[in-house]
């Protein structure tokens, strides 16, 4: 019924304009109740359902009338609220937001284009004809989209009529030919110069009533911009070859130039009284420079119909690109990016797939720099399609609506979590996005008003409030918290209202998430309570929801396997702030953080990050980013503490962190990252190896990837335990190849072997097999090995654990997720196959190597993670061709048996096992 009745309201609804909308008035509840026979009451009702649920719009006149949301919408313009006291009301908010919709497609109108959108607004509204907008800045940044953007406002503003003239020319195009510009601008009369058989208008003649947009005007000669300040003085121009006769056109002009001012006639400047500086793509900052970029790639998936998917790296290196063409240079390259996947035919689960390979390749000449140490990940990916495009406001909400929405969005997931429809971690997911979201658009709406001295006093009670907390609670905390809490303390409104509904879902929500995250509802009931004492703010229960979030999504430590990385600095959230940023811009939880007092001393700093060390388990490595202070000083101070390298570097920035960052996640080593900073930024840099005694450590590496790694290392360390101290650790074959011995790993431990899949050949390192291991060859190696560190009866025990964890079935069970003894009777049916093809037997070792190894090959070909490199690849596929087909044909078995293709790369590896020595 409910559908029914809005489906007649919206046939009924017969209105085309504002004036139209005045005389229809809407619908009351008696000609609904007529019409469906139903009570007026059951009218009433199923009408208010419909306001709830914002499919019809509510006016409190006299009648209740209704009105449909959608064709208000889209006739008449956006709405912000369900119910209005008068048609009067609803008219001056759709004029309102309507002028204020066309700026809400420029990304950064809210931040650093600001003060251009202002310029604008005041140059457009001004009376009688508004004022001439000259807009200066580099090529690309811009100028020509702005231009069409103070039409689209003019428009909407109704200065200009819907249907006004909006014409553009480009003044570079007439640059030789200043007679011919001057045609084109004033028009002609026939017989003005050869050529001119029949008198034609000009530009300014055929924009009267709307707006002429001169591109590179400084482009005009001395006569030509004379011409048009006596145009702009007077509203009177005569075309060329026209004596006496004076015309009249009504033009607004907008100017634009990549040049200096000083190149135009002091006389032409005097008559543009607003001038505006449109600021390059890196001017803007790293958020806004990448919501430009993911707004390109959303725009190519719009023209492609297909989703893209573009990996995080690529995303990373593009965001660190200096476009010297600014953000229409980024267009290009993007879109080339994009073209280039789509006609290799680049996919990835049905989307085009997008990958550093695909940057044009005149951008890697020019940021050379930049990608000397790419090395593309596919593991990690974003999708960008129009069913993710993020939601884009259609107006400017007030805060108080902003925290209401966002509360709201958290009860219907809260509702989701009763019904079974989504678990405990996904509610926790989604609702901790909404909550960051909330307090990141909070704190930017209050970027302008930091001088307020409320807010400034909000601020100062907050880090009171946190380090009081953390002084007697232990409760440890950042500048975020304090920036985060105080700006939503100083945008909250008390009196957004809840219906008796959602007021029911508060009440459980808080019930749930006491008894599901008792700890940071203890935290934030005792943060209430000095709110409540110190600032005489009283915080609801939706409040105590929304930092119970919160505080639950900024508890969670930094987990970042390859190394820790941490900034220092001065104030009471520049470390955090900029740890924030970064994290987030990456993708990544690299970066913890440590705010420190302005009047901190090196003493103090000392401290913090002794703190820190003792608190976190540190494997790898420790890049420590300082704002200012002696390097040595505090390396002297800690070096009996720490059994890890340790880089320090000096003047940390935003631009720093992100470019440590990006080496980090890129699995750099700390030596890698030392010799980028050196050459690339030039800070102070120290780079620190610990003094202490070296733990004993065995590496477990693989060609194939460090997740096999790992796994092995599992596998040692549980063979290990109880017997003997020695450390084993997961290690990059790739690292182990290039570095050799200067590797920062042997600098780290004293290493006694290496166990894996293949040598890396490392001079004086003993290496073994994970093949002969699993055969139960070389056993005196494992003597040799231990021999530093236990006695004869520890070895015996080690390697008689060892050849209990490690039989063939054990090894592949722990290597790969796939059932082991299928696995293992399809690889052997390869080998048979291989074998009676040959005509010879593959030795018992060879055959214990490819089982390890094809298994492994399996799951990564399952998941889509095959190795693409392989050395001597074409050399390979030239001498070997016949190899290559037995190879293939022999184990076309498993591709069979699990739906994968064994790609060339993975055939060379396996050749080189049958064919080459046996490690």
């Amino acid at each position: 019924m409910i559908t029914k009745v809005l489906e007649f309201i919206n046939s009924e609804a017969v209105f085309e304009s504002l004036k139209d909308l005045e005389k229809y008035g809407g619908i009351e509840t008696e000609y609904i109740s007529s019409n469906f026979k139903m009570s007026r009451t059951q009218a009433s009702r199923l009408l208010n359902e419909l306001v709830k649920s914002k499919d019809l719009l509510k006016i409190n006149s006299r009648p209740v009338k209704f009105l449909p949301r959608k064709k208000i919408n889209d006739i008449i313009g956006p709405t912000k609220k369900s119910i209005y006291k008068d048609i009067y009301e609803l008219e001056q908010e759709c004029e309102s937001l309507k002028q204020e919709i066309v700026f809400e497609s420029i990304i950064g109108y809210d931040n650093s284009l600001k003060e251009v959108i202002e310029q604008i607004k005041t140059a457009v509204l001004y009376p009688k004809g508004g004022l001439t907008v000259m807009l200066t800045g580099e090529s690309g940044v811009g100028k020509s989209f702005l231009a069409e953007i103070i039409y689209k406002y003019s428009v909407s503003c109704n200065v200009l009529e819907k249907d006004g003239p909006y014409n553009v020319l480009n003044c570079a195009q007439y640059y030789n030919n200043p007679e011919l510009l001057s045609g084109i601008l004033f028009g002609h009369a026939k017989g003005a110069y050869t050529g001119a058989t029949e008198s034609k208008a000009g530009l300014i003649e055929q924009s009267d009533g709307g707006i002429l947009f001169l591109d590179e005007v400084h482009r005009l000669n001395s006569e030509g911009q004379e011409k048009l300040f006596t145009f702009m003085d007077t509203g009177v121009f005569s075309r060329i070859g026209e004596n006496g006769v004076k015309r009249k056109a009504d033009v607004r002009l907008v100017f634009a130039t990549t040049e200096n001012l000083s190149e135009f006639l002091p006389t032409f400047l005097r008559r543009i009284p607003i001038n505006i500086y449109i600021p390059n793509v890196e001017e803007r900052g790293p958020i806004e420079k990448r919501r430009i970029i993911e707004h390109f790639i959303y725009e190519e998936s719009k023209i492609f119909g297909i989703p893209i998917e573009i990996t995080q790296l690529t995303l990373n290196t593009i965001l660190k690109i200096k476009f010297k063409g600014n953000i229409g240079e980024c267009k290009n390259v993007i879109k080339y990016a994009c073209g280039r996947s789509y006609s290799k035919g680049q996919r990835r689960n049905g989307n085009i797939f997008v990958t550093l390979q695909d940057i044009p390749r005149n951008i890697y000449i020019e940021n050379a720099e930049i990608f000397k140490f790419q090395n593309n990940n596919k593991s990690k990916s974003i999708v960008f399609s129009d069913n993710n495009n993020r939601h884009v406001q259609t107006y400017e909400e007030s805060k108080q609506s902003i925290i209401k929405q966002s509360i709201l969005e958290c009860f219907k997931l809260y509702k989701l979590v009763e019904s079974g429809e989504v678990s405990k971690e996904g509610f926790y997911e989604k609702s901790s996005n909404i909550m960051v979201n909330l307090m990141d658009r909070l704190v930017f709406a209050n970027n302008d008003e930091t001088k307020n001295v409320i807010i400034e006093f909000i601020i100062s009670t907050m880090q009171d409030i946190f380090r009081n907390l953390e002084i007697n609670y232990n409760i440890k905390y950042d500048g975020n918290n304090v920036l985060a809490f105080s700006s939503y303390l100083y945008s909250k409104n008390d009196f957004y209202s809840l219906d008796e509904e959602e007021l029911k879902i508060e009440n459980k929500l808080l019930s749930y998430l006491k008894r599901e995250n008792y700890k940071e509802y203890s935290v934030v009931y005792k943060i209430a309570s000095f709110i409540a004492n110190r600032l005489d703010i009283y915080l609801t229960d939706s409040d105590l929801i929304i930092m119970i979030i919160f505080i639950k999504t900024t508890a969670i430590r930094i987990n970042f396997n390859k190394m820790n990385a941490i900034i220092i600095a001065h104030g009471y959230a520049t470390a955090s702030s900029m740890a924030n940023v970064c994290n987030r811009i990456i993708g990544v939880n690299v970066f913890a953080s440590i705010d420190m007092p302005i009047d901190a001393t090196a003493i103090d700093v000392l401290k913090q990050l002794n703190r820190y060390i003792e608190d976190d388990k540190l494997k790898n490595g420790l890049i420590v980013l300082f704002d200012m202070g002696s390097l040595s000083l505090i390396y002297e101070n800690l070096k009996d503490k720490i059994n890890i390298p340790m880089l320090c570097i000096d003047q940390v920035t935003t631009m720093l962190a992100l470019e440590v960052g990006n080496l980090l996640i890129q699995g750099k080593t700390i030596e890698e990252i030392s010799e980028v900073m050196n050459e690339e930024i030039k800070p102070n840099i120290q780079l620190f190896y610990p003094q202490k005694n070296k733990e004993y450590a065995i590496i477990a590496s693989c060609f194939t990837g460090i997740s096999t790694a790992i796994k092995i290392q599992n596998l040692l360390s549980e063979s290990l335990a109880g017997i003997v101290d020695v450390k084993v650790v997961p290690y990059s074959y790739n690292n182990l190849v290039s570095k050799g011995k200067d590797d920062s790993i042997f600098k780290m431990y004293d290493v006694l072997a290496i166990v894996g899949t293949y040598n890396p050949e490392i001079e004086t390192i003993k290496f073994i097999s994970l093949e002969d291991i699993i055969s139960g060859k070389r056993e005196d190696e494992v003597y040799r090995i231990f021999s530093k560190v236990a006695g004869h009866d520890q070895i015996k025990l080690i390697n008689d654990s060892i050849v209990k964890n490690f039989s063939l079935t054990r090894v592949i069970d722990s290597l790969t997720i796939l059932d082991s003894n299928k696995i293992i009777e399809r690889i052997e049916d390869g080998i048979n196959e291989f074998e009676n093809n040959q005509k010879r037997k593959i030795p018992n070792d060879k055959k214990i190597a490819l089982y390890v190894h094809l298994s492994c090959m399996v799951e990564r070909l399952v998941r889509q993670a095959e190795i693409e490199e392989y050395t001597d690849l074409n050399l390979l596929i030239e001498e070997h061709q016949s190899e290559i087909k037995l190879i293939k044909n022999s184990f076309s078995v498993i591709e069979k048996s699990y739906s994968v293709q064994i790609p060339i790369a993975e055939i060379g590896y396996i050749y080189n096992i049958i064919y080459g020595p046996i490690q």
